[in-house]
Parts: C-alpha cells; sequence; structure tokens
C-alpha cells in the first residue's frame, strides 16, 4: 500500500476519483513481489505500484480496465510465470502469484489513512466469486469496519487477526464460508540504538537504507557527535532520563550496544516495561548473565528476560562493527517477520 499512496494521493487532488486496485493475494514458487503488494490504475490510464516487475502487469492493467469500465466487476486472475518466461523476461522468478482485480472503495481510502497515520491496521478481502467485493477492516483502537457476510465469519477472521497482530502479515485463508486474504500491515519500524559505539555507526547506516526510522542515544557526548549519525535522530542523557517505556511501540527495535552495566541495565529495563517487538543485547554469555541477574533483582522474571536476544545477531561471522551490524538487522528482520533467520538452501 505504501508504494502507491503518494500517486493516489496526488491524483486525487487532480479530482481522479475512478480507479481499479490489483492486490497479490497468493504466491506459488518464486515472485518477486510478496503478497499484499498492489497496484493502482485511474480510469484516465494513469498507473502506479507493480505486481510483478512487468513480466504480467500488463495482463493484470488489462484486467483493471476491464473492471473500470464495467465489463467485470470482481476477478481474481491467476498469473503463472514460467522459469523460461521469466528468464526470457530478463527475471530468475519463475512460480505465479493470484491477483485480487476490483474497484477501489471507500474502505481501501480509511486502510490507506491508517497507513499514512502510522498505525497497525487489518484488512480482510474476500477472494473467492463473491460479487461485490466483500472487506472487512480492523484498526489499532479496535474499530472494526465492514464485513465479510457473515457475523460468525467475522469473529473467526478477527481472531486470526489477533493471532497475526501487530504484522506485518498477509495469507491466505479459507473457512467453511469461503477463501479469504487477510492482511495486517505495520507500521514502518524503529530502531533505537542504545550506545553511540563503533557497531552503532555502521547499525544506524544499514537500518536508514532498510527504511527504518533510527534513534541513537547516549549519555557520552564525545560519541554522540553529529558526524557520525548525519541522517538520524540522537537524544543526549541517561536512558532513563531520555525515554519512557510508552515510547517503544509495536513497531520498535531496541538494541543496547553500551557493553557497560551503568548503562546497559537501564535500558534494558525500559525495554522490557515497552511494547517493542525486538529487545537485543550485546555482550558475551557472562555478560548477559550478570545483567539479567540483575534485572532478576530488579522484579523481573524469567518470562520477561526470555524477549532478550543476547548474545545479539545471528551467527554469519565476522567481528568487524559493519559484520556485527548486519548480523543485529538481519535478525531484527527476521523476528519482525516470525522468521527463524536460515539459509534459504536449507529450508
Amino acid at each position: 500500500m505504501r508504494d502507491i499512496m503518494a500517486d493516489v494521493k496526488r491524483w486525487q487532488e487532480a479530482g481522479k476519483t475512478d480507479f481499479a486496485l490489483a492486490t497479490i493475494v497468493e504466491t506459488r514458487g518464486s515472485s518477486l513481489r510478496p503478497a499484499g503488494t498492489r497496484m493502482v490504475i485511474t480510469a484516465e490510464g494513469d498507473v502506479a505500484g507493480s505486481v510483478s516487475s512487468g513480466c504480467v502487469d500488463g495482463d493484470v492493467i488489462a484486467e483493471m480496465e476491464a473492471v473500470l469500465t464495467g465489463k467485470a466487476n470482481l476477478l481474481r486472475p491467476s498469473f503463472g510465470i514460467s522459469d523460461e518466461q521469466a528468464w526470457g523476461a530478463g527475471l530468475s522468478c519463475g512460480g505465479a502469484i493470484d491477483v485480487l482485480v476490483e474497484r477501489w472503495t471507500p474502505l481501501h481510502a480509511r486502510l490507506m489513512a491508517e497507513v499514512e497515520a502510522r498505525r497497525p491496521v487489518a484488512f480482510v478481502s474476500r477472494i473467492d466469486a463473491a460479487k461485490p467485493p466483500l472487506h472487512l477492516l480492523h484498526t489499532a483502537d479496535g474499530v472494526t469496519l465492514g464485513t465479510l457476510g457473515d457475523s460468525d465469519l467475522d469473529g473467526m477472521v478477527l481472531m486470526d487477526i489477533a493471532a497475526a497482530w501487530p504484522g506485518p502479515y498477509a495469507q491466505k485463508h479459507s473457512y467453511p464460508q469461503g477463501e479469504f486474504f487477510i492482511e495486517v500491515i505495520a507500521p514502518p519500524p524503529t530502531l533505537v540504538i542504545f550506545g553511540a559505539t563503533d557497531i552503532a555507526v555502521p547499525l544506524a547506516k544499514l537500518a536508514r537504507v532498510l527504511d527504518f526510522a533510527v534513534i541513537v542515544s547516549d549519555a557520552r557526548r564525545a560519541f554522540l557527535r553529529e558526524e557520525r549519525f548525519p541522517d538520524v535522530e540522537t537524544r543526549f542523557g541517561w536512558p532513563q532520563d531520555v525515554f519512557k517505556p510508552e515510547d517503544f511501540g509495536v513497531s520498535h527495535a531496541v538494541v543496547v550496544l553500551f557493553h557497560d552495566a551503568k548503562f546497559d541495565v537501564p535500558a534494558l529495563k525500559l525495554a522490557l516495561r515497552s511494547d517493542a517487538f525486538y529487545i537485543g543485547f550485546l555482550g558475551s554469555r557472562k555478560t548477559q548473565a550478570d545483567r539479567r541477574a540483575s534485572l532478576v533483582e530488579a522484579g523481573f522474571t524469567e518470562q520477561d528476560l526470555a524477549r532478550i536476544y543476547g548474545p545479539v545477531g545471528l551467527d554469519i561471522g565476522g567481528k568487524e562493527p559493519a559484520m556485527i551490524a548486519l548480523s543485529i538487522l538481519a535478525e531484527i528482520v527476521a523476528v519482525r517477520h516470525r522468521r527463524a533467520g536460515g539459509m534459504m538452501s536449507k529450508r
């Protein structure tokens, strides 16, 4: 959704209101675009987004135009891409995608508003033969809009949304009443780095490349120099003085890099009292044990401490600061997507 929002807003400001929307609802085999990817077209022929990096976009656009001209009401084409066709188009994806094609509705506009406000939001679409399309939207403050046509079904879907919350999540679900695409769109993540160390410098840079918002905090002015962190927010002071636990929500990852107990423990206390989806702590197993003992003395339980990823990062080898930063960020991404982080070739 984020890929098309700027164009949709620009078109709306220009007075264009009639759109068709294509959404990938399932992928099989390899695909260059994941489920949840969207493409939109106006009645005037403006296009934003892509569902395939080009190889089947033309076919999808033809289906979208059919929706806009009234020749179809709801389409769910399946586009298969053979390995030969993929290579012939300069791609190596192979596989197939299922695409839901429909008209833009007021509920899509509400979805875009929630995403733009950086709030988690769930959106459910019926992807079988329903005409007109059925959708359900669920917001972070508990509001549910729309219906899938059956109150019992709505209840089951809301339970599945709760299990996937706060996302990111995009998966086809089958119920006795039919097939549905459930998507939970999470806000862009924020990485909070405690400790402006030599590892923090490449970690902040890598995170910005992946579109994380980044905050670096330290009580040592000499480390927190602007030239070391030119494109990120910095906060000078002790962890407990510049943050409150409620500052870290479900889209926050916290990494503690101080390697100094007087800073480590306050930062970890803050993170453990928050809703952060990831808490990473740099240090040897002895250091981990020492800090955990201090946290237990402070009243934290073993269940609380289980939220800490420490020693931090995936085991990819490399001792240099940039390599350690890469391993940390890789683990954050894996945790956010509920993955173990192993090698693809071993799956």
